[in-house]
């Protein structure tokens, strides 16, 4: 199992990271007019926001053993479970919100639903092969992550 305690500054591609702060950033900004309504909507756009940031935590598990190992499996794959129910959760929310919009044909709010289901899950399909690849115990090997980490432009910042 491969460990390095310095995430982003050496070995490990700083892109996973961003990757993963920005489909968190993308939630908050989907959800940025429930969160100015307040009240239940706030709420519900709280919950869906934890709900990415525990998916996204056993995925960074996937490319650091030692965040894997300093959080233990049985917190990796509460997560990982809680994270996928809160995606699919919402996504089927979303998806029934979109088919009861009433300014739109039958047919367009088929097309809206789907496309905006398929704008969330698409992504987030990346972060559960991590995850999932994590809470079995299989780590971007080092390999990996030297050529991962060739893509990934050194400025000289870190």
């Amino acid at each position: 199992m491969r460990s390095d305690p310095e995430f982003l500054r050496t070995g490990s591609p700083a892109w996973a990271a961003l990757y993963l702060l920005g489909t968190i950033v993308l939630t908050v900004w989907m959800r940025r007019a429930d969160f100015r309504r307040g009240g239940r909507p706030a709420g519900v756009a709280v919950l869906d926001v934890l709900a990415s940031v525990s998916l996204s935590i056993p995925a960074l598990a996937y490319w650091d053993a030692d965040i894997a190992t300093g959080l233990g499996d049985l917190p990796l794959r509460l997560l990982f479970v809680l994270g996928v129910l809160g995606l699919l959760g919402f996504v089927a929310h979303d998806a029934r919100t979109m088919l009861q919009h009433p300014r739109m044909t039958p047919r367009q709010r088929r097309i809206f639903a789907a496309v905006g289901a398929a704008a969330v899950l698409l992504p987030s399909s990346i972060e559960l092969w991590w995850g999932g690849a994590a809470l079995v115990h299989i780590h971007a090997s080092p390999e990996e992550l030297a050529q991962k980490s060739a893509l990934t432009p050194n400025y000289g910042l870190i």
